[in-house]
């Protein structure tokens, strides 16, 4: 019995632990209402918080509340969830449909993640106003580079909170060296995307038994219209070949030519990372 109290004890602790290490990645926002308009039927006001990231940049609007005493309405409209300006996820606890009683809080969103295995990166991310109401997300790659393809687009409907959003998935697969990647799909009505992270292909992996090592291949011009693809460190010779050649806007894979060439092990183009821009990777037998 004084063995399982002990472990029990034990336990308990771990898990106060793990939970309030979990509990720092939050913390509580200042906030405030902000009157935005009041007459004889009631009163809209604006909740208003600073800014979790850095208190000298504008204050964020968190959410609105409508309260119409008379009626005993008051109804309340979050603006909760993940926050691209911020890096972050704004969080309620509590009810969020009365209008008291609830914290909210801020958890700002993993700079590196490890997934199923495989490190990824959080990209930087914005919003960028094309016309009006209509805004692109537009992310840059690990080296800082911004993608020329929007992840996103969104409108905003008038001066309200809501958005008619349109998802880029095929943006994802447009960074070299891996892919993007994102939790959630966003909803046709969301006004926000999840957190953009960047996955690199594996450098070493086993296949059907096989070590397979990722390959450093880069595009090289040979004229205005006429480029080649070419690897280096391929097989035990540790030599330089070309995969690819491209003519006109025009390509073709030597791979099988080059596979035909090697003594040691075979060059593997994997399709299923990223159909726009695969993976090579050579196979060592």
């Amino acid at each position: 019995m004084k063995n399982m109290l002990k472990h029990l004890i034990k336990l308990t602790s771990i898990i106060a632990c793990s939970s309030a290490a979990y509990a720092q990645d939050s913390s509580p926002m200042s906030c405030y209402w902000q009157v935005e308009k009041q007459n004889e039927f009631g009163t809209w006001e604006n909740q208003i918080c600073e800014n979790p990231v850095d208190a000298n940049l504008p204050s964020v609007l968190i959410a609105n509340r409508v309260n119409i005493p008379s009626y005993g309405v008051c109804s309340i409209n979050w603006l909760d969830g993940y926050r691209t300006e911020l890096k972050g996820t704004v969080k309620v606890e509590g009810s969020k449909t009365d209008c008291s009683g609830y914290a909210i809080f801020f958890e700002p969103a993993a700079d590196t993640r490890i997934v199923d295995g495989l490190e990824e990166k959080r990209l930087d991310c914005r919003w960028n106003n094309v016309v009006n109401n209509s805004y692109n997300l537009m992310c840059d790659d690990i080296e800082g580079r911004e993608l020329n393809l929007p992840i996103a687009t969104k409108v905003l409907i008038g001066d309200s909170s809501n958005c008619v959003m349109s998802f880029n998935g095929f943006a994802l697969n447009y960074f070299t060296g891996g892919v993007a990647v994102i939790d959630k799909t966003p909803a046709s009505n969301a006004c926000e995307v999840g957190p953009v992270y960047f996955r690199a292909y594996p450098a070493k992996r086993i296949v059907d038994g096989f070590e397979e090592t990722l390959l450093q291949c880069a595009w090289q011009d040979l004229n205005a219209s006429a480029r080649i693809k070419s690897c280096s460190n391929v097989g035990a010779s540790n030599k330089d070949v070309t995969v690819a050649i491209e003519v006109n806007g025009r390509q073709q894979s030597l791979i099988d030519t080059v596979n035909n060439q090697l003594s040691d092990g075979e060059i593997v183009q994997d399709n299923t990372l990223n159909p726009v821009y695969p993976a090579l990777y050579f196979r060592k037998y």
